[in-house]
């Protein structure tokens, strides 16, 4: 599975960016044992046959996807990357699905709590039940450039809001994020491999990341990509923020899937 595989998080009024809170680059073993939120009304409908792009929006207080496969649900939910995703049938990334879900919160739910709310959906109308391993994979490790970091710290709360956000194919903007964050929007929706953080940063961060994409990287954004004389992701990364994208291999969670089901009927 190529970095295509996610749909890309629309807002209303916002558009097709990639937008993840701050904070909210939470692991699979954070979420088990929560107690997870539900939506009200949640309904599950095999995708139409016809080409089309699989898409995630929020809508108010409505969570709608397009064309997405239970994996697909499940990065979202857990914040997986498709490799830490194992022994799953072959359904589980064939069949799409349309997903509405909808809730009566007086309030407009933060990230995590749409994917807390899919975690439960997942529980409860595909019967998956699954268990965590630790393994060691394949993954790019982001460690400080020779010639130290080139982040500007953020003067923002550091218990406060931020965001990590794609605008169009090749630029990335950081407010008020951690390195955490980066590597979580690196693996969900750019590279090839899990992403884990070893520059031993932990500080927030304000930056600016521009490349020149390869077929692959945000091939679901609209917009044009930048000018040929813009690097690749990393060159670009280490050039730009001091930091490098560098092959390694490490110990990651990886959800092995121990039974699952069709959806049951709305």
């Amino acid at each position: 599975m190529n970095p295509q595989r996610r749909g890309v998080l629309e807002r209303a009024g916002v558009g097709p960016t990639k937008v993840r809170l701050a904070g909210l680059a939470i692991t699979c073993a954070a979420l088990i044992g929560q107690i997870n939120p539900r939506f009200d009304v949640a309904t599950i409908k095999p995708s139409q046959p016809e080409p089309g792009t699989r898409r995630f929006l929020i809508q108010g207080r409505r969570f709608v996807t397009l064309k997405t496969s239970l994996a697909d649900l499940i990065q979202f939910a857990y914040g997986l990357h498709p490799h830490q995703i194992v022994n799953g049938p072959k359904w589980l990334e064939s069949d799409k699905f349309d997903v509405v879900g909808q809730t009566s919160s007086d309030t407009q739910p933060a990230e995590q709590e749409w994917m807390r709310m899919m975690s439960a959906l997942l529980s409860e109308r595909f019967q998956l039940r699954f268990h965590l391993e630790k393994r060691e994979l394949p993954v790019y490790a982001i460690a400080v450039g020779r010639d130290g970091a080139k982040l500007k710290p953020s003067d923002g709360n550091p218990n406060g809001p931020g965001s990590v956000a794609f605008h169009g194919r090749g630029q990335l903007v950081a407010t008020n994020a951690t390195l955490d964050d980066l590597a979580w929007e690196l693996q969900s929706a750019i590279v090839d491999r899990p992403v884990v953080n070893k520059t031993g940063l932990s500080a927030r961060f304000n930056f600016t990341l521009t490349w020149t994409p390869d077929e692959f990287q945000n091939s679901n954004l609209a917009g044009p990509a930048p000018t040929n004389d813009v690097p690749g992701l990393f060159t670009a990364i280490q050039q730009q923020l001091g930091i490098r994208l560098e092959a390694s291999r490490s110990i990651v969670d990886v959800m092995v899937v121990n039974s699952v089901e069709l959806p049951s009927r709305d």
